[in-house]
């Protein structure tokens, strides 16, 4: 009888198990996805490009920061069996330079990464833009994002390629990164301690604080968390919390950050960055933050374009040494 009881136990375990690591597979599967992203965007080009999604304001003056003169250009990750392919946008072979970083869902083509590499350059500023391994023009490895835990490697590997290929100085680099894209910057900002300072739109505070906020938005319970992470091991061997956006705050050691997000926020909360604030303060880390009433997910350069051109081109000369070697 007890041995029934205990294969009956064992039995209600094992199906438990396999529904919870099947379920969490799909939700795994679902969420990280991004075989098909930027579609609508692929069309734009540094040259002439626009909002396809109807995304911002309907009269934004997109031409404004149009930019005639790109190369297309690739170049190794620092994970180095990926190549990355990227546009480069010289203003002058002494300029600083700025690395723009795209988020989930986008790629080097999207309007929220051609503006500010527009308003960058119509400034002087050297830009690069790339696609992150798995999106659009860049190598393909399984077609999911690993949150910014292996695309950080993509966007040195830029940061290689400026300062071997291109000869800028380590001081004259920056990076600017919307949404994951701006956690990647994070992530890329902790990791290298040559970078010399970065600005990111409507970040994330830590993984698995935005892995739950995302399973509330797609109406799935907390308890999925572990297996989807799990499931990222096991199928993509991603280990998606290696490294929290928030370590940029920890390992600034000096250097400059800007973060911007606005209150309005229905994709990723503002309450993360107030936590990034509430770490800054504690480590007395030299960082900006800039909430803008009202705005929504990397909607600030649509909704106060003056005054988001003025403070990223005011941080960047002020971090970046203007014009001069």
């Amino acid at each position: 009888m007890r041995k029934k009881l205990y294969f009956g136990l064992f039995t209600i375990l094992m199906l438990f198990g396999g529904a919870y690591l099947a379920v969490s597979y799909v939700l795994y599967d679902t969420l990280a996805n991004i075989e098909h992203g930027c579609q609508n965007a692929k069309p734009n080009r540094p040259d002439n490009f626009t909002d396809r999604s109807g995304f911002w304001r309907d009269d934004f003056d997109y031409a404004a920061y149009w930019m005639p003169d790109y190369e297309s250009v690739r170049f190794p990750s620092r994970e180095a069996e990926f190549t990355i392919a990227g546009w480069y946008v010289e203003a002058a072979a002494n300029a600083p330079t700025v690395i723009v970083v795209h988020g989930l869902g986008a790629c080097k083509n999207a309007h929220t990464v051609l503006v500010p590499a527009g308003m960058l350059h119509k400034a002087g500023f050297n830009v690069l833009m790339l696609d992150m391994r798995d999106v659009n023009e860049s190598d393909y490895e399984d077609g999911r994002f690993a949150l910014g835990n292996e695309e950080y490697l993509d966007v040195l590997g830029g940061w290689d390629w400026l300062v071997n290929e291109k000869g800028i100085p380590p001081e004259r680099i920056g990076m600017m990164g919307n949404s994951l894209g701006a956690a990647t910057t994070l992530i890329a900002f902790a990791q290298e301690p040559q970078l010399a300072a970065v600005f990111v739109d409507s970040p994330f505070d830590n993984l698995p604080q935005i892995i739950n906020d995302e399973l509330d938005r797609n109406n799935y319970p907390h308890f999925l968390t572990p297996g989807g992470i799990l499931m990222a091991r096991l199928v993509a061997g991603d280990n998606v919390v290696e490294h929290n956006p928030y370590e940029a705050i920890e390992l600034a050691n000096g250097r400059p950050l800007f973060i911007v997000h606005g209150t309005a926020d229905s994709r990723i909360s503002v309450q993360h960055s107030y936590k990034l604030q509430h770490r800054a303060e504690t480590a007395h880390a030299n960082a900006t933050f800039w909430f803008p009433e009202g705005v929504d997910h990397i909607q600030a350069a649509s909704a106060l374009t003056d005054e988001y051109e003025t403070r990223l081109v005011t941080f960047f000369r002020e971090n970046l040494g203007g014009n001069r070697r």
